[in-house]
């Protein structure tokens, strides 16, 4: 290695870090080995007087926070005064003081006539030490080191929160703060902080010396107009520099003119002159070491790579990629494949080989290719290789993440409390309410992990809430996940901070316990296969809710581990991303997790927050106050801030009710949110396409808020209540559901209440309310207990109702079709159901009954569920069932009428051979009597009968009868000599001759009606009757006549 390019990198780096060192660094060590020892202790009311004696170079004191001091204050202003330059520090805990770590904010300086004053936070529970030093600066040949007086004190004071973590002053700032081309330097300089200088730990280390320096030059640029001049011109000489490092980052190829050599090094000079003693040793022995004039020529990316302050290109993130095999594929036959396509190694990844199952972490070998994009399209070709073999499943290039960023700061968090004073009232999540609710309550804590920059647990505020030891650090691999850039920490704040201990803020979950998980590093970035392995480690270590404040593109190896968690009933809450464009970034994109916007103190979606298809629903998310690791309250904004009041209201119900599952705690918080949309009627600029018509929305449901913003006392509510609402359809006239008893219940549409009820003992409840459209929004309303509730539902279309076929007095079942799986009940008239069952694949269904009775009435209707009922169809049972043939009285040839019975009110016919001689109907009895004409004996008649359904009996034959007796006979004259009495009578009637009673004979008429019936001889003057009877058994009348005298 090239001994003078090591030396020349670093002296760059310094003088990177002296000019544009505002990196908001965590914490700084001091060099010295001294520790607390013979500490005073301060009193709010007493100023101690001292001085350095002879050869002392530290004084420490200690403050003890009282009670009443942590209740009424929000600082400790902390203020020395001192006859020559002397420094002071400020330290949270006697470990901190021990160790030299504070932040850079908490560092000062006095000399004469120029006061330090420190503002430290009370949040930490104390004691809190200070640190005084004497330099003891052998220049100063006026003042003696025996005779340095101070005089320390400090107030109680309470001060709002910061917008920002408070910074140095800059002496790049105040050299170029009036001047035009100022401003874009500066700009280049924050570009170069946040982009390049934050991503490294060298680059933290040697900006901690920048700080110590920062307020000595800061302090003599002040009053020297000639050095702010000569600042401003070096900064404009390396103009070109700054502007290509900030566009090009790491990558940038500039080379380091002489010009601009020249400018480091009078920009060196004007460091190094203005620091104290001690400081400038330790830049004379660093120049000495690096040799200061030795830039010119080198690449500013070779420089920044040797410095430290770029990460090499062996481990450059666009080498990496992740392979996933596909099931039962052998990782020896893939292996061998991958070393010949350009794989110079393979790692699982994760810890947990079956977590992460048949997932390999791949690094591509070395690019010999010349430039940045030439060597990215070398891995990406050998990636393309490799997810064409047969192996493999998908290969995945290792992705960047971003964080997407009774107490005394109470009265500033609005989204805790709003009263309306310059804002929105009511805007806030109800809190105060909540904590009303709540009072009193033991729930079970629950886990909710932070996958984020890690957590401060040191602070009062979060140290009873932070599982420390059970947390872990995918940045530096150890189980030490404290935060080292403050976003985590805030994010945390937000959700468990301790509520009414007077420190610092109220958290909105007191049963929250935070797992940090730290995956995103000091500057708030993180990779693919980080992130996953911290949403994994939060599922597999009790996180029942995990808050993704953060986002970048779609990966499958996150989706994989999102996967996870979801099958582990894991509750996923993410933020939807800050670039104010209607697509929402990755995670909060998945289906595993909860998306949620950011709204502002005007109850409004905040511009910079993501919306689009798949938001979930919105929370407070801009100047929202919360804890930094320097333990000031400070205001962020962003959906990062969102997401962990939604993370904390999932985390609330779980406690009440842990066996709630993801989509039921998601389902809970939309439906309880507060409608927010706004309907802009005068953009310009709309960001979808006119020409392409808008999708459809669902009912209740906006683009740019979701489903509407959290309110976390009306989901905390809905269980204080048992509240349930059954689904409203179309048809219904009530809203039905349970609660608990005496709960007053309210129906709302829009602003009209539609109908009031209350729950009664049982706790159901049903308020009538007119027939609602299908797609209408309503709000069910529950008061009572303390607590208040308002479920959204929208009115559904009642499911269709079944098609049914034709039932009969004969059918044992009642078929038909329908949706399929929807349960069918038969119903009697009076509406209860007497048969059920399903319909099955195709929808055809089939429900056996009783034999039902002609013309009784059923009701069939088509059920989704319990409470998704189809109307339904009235059917009456068809007569398919003929009368039977109905009862002929006897009708004779004298009858002018056909009598008989049959079934009640039918239509009777009577018919001769075909033809209808008579028709009439029976009466409420079945007595029916049909006029006819006389008909000849012997004639069949037939009579059938029809009931209203039409259905005709069998035939009833009946013939009609002869009642008509023949004729007398004629007799011919019967002589006293006769034998045979002969005549006509009607054809084949049976004769009889009679004398008296006395029967004489008996014979047949023939054919032709002649008859010969043979007698013995009578007596003259003997009287015969003769009569004739046809074969229906008519007789006739008699012919009487005597007997003559023969001849």
């Amino acid at each position: 290695m090239n001994k003078r390019i090591v030396k020349s990198s670093i002296v760059f780096f310094l003088l990177v870090a002296l000019i544009f060192g505002q990196l908001p660094l965590p914490k700084t060590m001091a060099a010295e080995d001294s520790v607390p020892i013979n500490e005073t202790t301060l009193t709010g009311a007493s100023p101690v007087v001292a001085s350095f004696q002879s050869d002392d170079e530290v004084h420490w004191y200690k403050i003890n926070p009282s009670n009443q001091e942590i209740a009424n204050h929000t600082h400790f202003r902390v203020k020395l005064k001192s006859d020559a330059e002397l420094n002071i520090s400020v330290y949270s805990s006697l470990e901190n003081a021990a160790d030299h770590q504070t932040f850079d904010r908490y560092n000062g300086y006095s000399y004469e006539n120029n006061p330090a004053l420190i503002d430290f936070p009370i949040a930490w529970k104390g004691p809190y030490y200070i640190k005084v030093e004497n330099h003891h600066d052998e220049e100063n040949e006026t003042t003696s080191i025996t005779d340095i007086s101070y005089t320390i004190s400090y107030e109680g004071v309470t001060l709002p929160p910061a917008n920002q973590e408070a910074e140095e002053e800059c002496p790049a700032e105040l050299s170029v703060s009036e001047r035009e081309t100022g401003k874009g330097i500066l700009k280049q300089l924050r570009t170069i902080r946040d982009e390049v200088l934050s991503k490294t730990e060298k680059g933290k280390e040697l900006s901690s010396l920048y700080y110590k320096a920062a307020p000595f030059i800061s302090a003599k640029m002040l009053f020297n107009k000639s050095m702010r001049d000569s600042v401003y011109k070096d900064l404009v000489q390396l103009k070109p520099l700054f502007s290509d490092v900030a566009k090009n980052g790491k990558e940038s190829a500039y080379t380091i003119t002489n010009d601009n050599q020249k400018a480091i090094s009078r920009l060196y000079e004007t460091s190094r002159e203005s620091v104290p003693e001690s400081l400038k040793k330790q830049l004379d022995q660093v120049a000495k070491d690096i040799g200061i004039e030795q830039l010119t020529g080198s690449k500013v990316s070779a420089v920044l790579e040797k410095a430290g302050m770029a990460t090499a290109t062996s481990s450059a993130p666009e080498k990496r990629y992740i392979v996933k095999l596909k099931d039962g594929k052998k990782l020896g036959s893939f292996k061998s494949k991958a070393q010949s396509s350009g794989v110079k190694a393979l790692e699982p990844l994760g810890k947990s080989k079956t977590k992460f199952k048949d997932m390999y972490v791949v690094e591509m070998k070395e690019s010999r290719s010349a430039g940045f994009k030439a060597a990215a399209k070398q891995y990406q070709t050998a990636a393309a290789k490799i997810a064409k073999m047969p192996e493999v499943e998908f290969v995945e290039q290792v992705q960047q993440y971003e964080a997407l960023s009774a107490d005394t700061q109470y009265p500033y968090q609005w989204s805790l409390k709003n009263n309306g004073k310059n804002r929105a009232a009511n805007a806030d999540i109800q809190f105060e309410q909540l904590q009303k609710l709540m009072k009193g309550k033991k729930l079970r804590d629950t886990v909710i992990a932070v996958v984020d920059t890690g957590v401060d647990h040191t602070l009062a505020d979060l140290s009873g809430s932070v599982k420390k030891d059970e947390g872990y650090n995918y940045i530096s691999r150890t189980a030490d996940a404290m935060d080292d850039n403050g976003h985590g920490t805030h994010v945390s704040g937000i959700i468990a901070a301790a509520q009414d201990n007077h420190f610092s803020m109220a958290g909105i979950n007191a049963y929250a316990k935070i797992l940090p998980v730290k995956v995103l590093d000091s500057s708030g970035s993180g990779d693919t296969e980080q992130i996953a392995n911290g949403i994994i480690y939060a599922a597999d270590h009790g996180a029942k809710v995990i808050n993704l404040s953060l986002g970048g593109p779609y990966s499958r190896v996150m989706e994989y581990a999102l996967k996870y968690a979801a099958s582990k009933n894991v509750t996923i809450v993410a933020a939807t991303g800050n670039d104010g464009v209607s697509e929402i970034s990755y995670p909060a994109s998945s289906k595993y997790t909860l998306s949620v916007g950011a709204t502002n103190n005007l109850d409004l979606v905040s511009d910079y927050s993501n919306y689009g298809k798949g938001l979930d629903m919105v929370a407070p998310g801009t100047d929202i106050p919360s804890l930094v690791p320097d333990g000031n309250v400070t205001y962020m904004s962003r959906t990062s801030m969102a997401a962990p009041h939604v993370a904390a209201a999932a985390g609330l119900l779980l406690s009440q009710n842990p066996s709630l599952k993801p989509k039921q705690v998601a389902k809970l918080l939309t439906e309880t949110t507060a409608d927010v949309a706004f309907e802009e009627q005068d953009n310009p600029n709309p960001d979808y396409d006119l020409d392409v018509e808008p999708a459809a929305q669902i009912p209740g449901y906006d683009f740019v808020s979701g489903w509407g913003r959290l309110n976390v006392y009306h989901a905390a509510s809905v269980f204080e209540l048992n509240m349930k609402v059954h689904p409203v359809l179309n048809r219904h006239t009530a809203v039905t559901g349970t609660a608990k008893s005496g709960v007053a219940v309210k129906i709302l549409r829009g602003k009209q209440v539609l109908g009031t009820g209350t729950a009664g003992k049982s706790g159901a409840f049903s308020v009538k309310i007119p027939a609602q459209k299908a797609g209408q929004v309503l709000h069910v309303a529950a008061s009572g207990y303390q607590a208040e509730a308002s479920l959204r539902t929208v009115v559904e279309k009642a499911p269709k109702n079944p098609s049914v076929k034709r039932i009969t007095n004969k059918d044992t079942a009642v078929t038909g079709k329908t949706a399929a799986g929807y349960t069918i009940k038969v119903k009697n008239a009076s509406k209860k159901v007497i048969a059920q069952g399903k319909a099955d694949a195709s929808g055809a269904f089939k429900v056996n009954i009783n034999k039902q009775k002609e013309y009784a009435v059923l009701y069939v209707s088509a059920s989704a569920d319990d409470y998704r009922e189809s109307g339904d169809v009235k059917m009456t049972v068809a007569d398919v069932i003929p009368p039977g043939a109905p009862k002929v009285y006897p009708v004779s040839d004298k009858s002018t009428v056909i009598q008989g019975k049959t079934e009640a009110n039918a239509q009777v016919s009577a018919k001769v051979k075909g033809k209808t001689i008579a028709s009439g109907k029976a009466n409420g009895k079945g007595e029916y009597k049909l006029k006819i004409s006389r008909q000849k004996a012997g004639t069949v008649i037939s009579v059938t009968a029809k009931d209203k359904a039409g259905n005709v009996s069998k035939a009833k034959a009946v013939t009609v009868l002869d009642k008509t007796p023949p004729p007398a006979p004629k007799v011919n004259t019967v002589t006293n000599k006769s034998t045979a009495v002969k005549g006509k009578a009607e054809a084949n009637a049976a004769i009889t001759v009679k004398a008296g009673k006395k029967t004489l004979g008996t014979g047949k008429a023939d054919k032709k009606g002649a008859f010969s019936v043979k007698i013995k001889k009578q007596k003259a003057n003997t009287v015969l009757a003769v009569t004739a009877k046809d074969k229906a058994g008519n007789t006739s009348k008699a012919s009487i006549l005597k007997v003559k005298k023969g001849k």
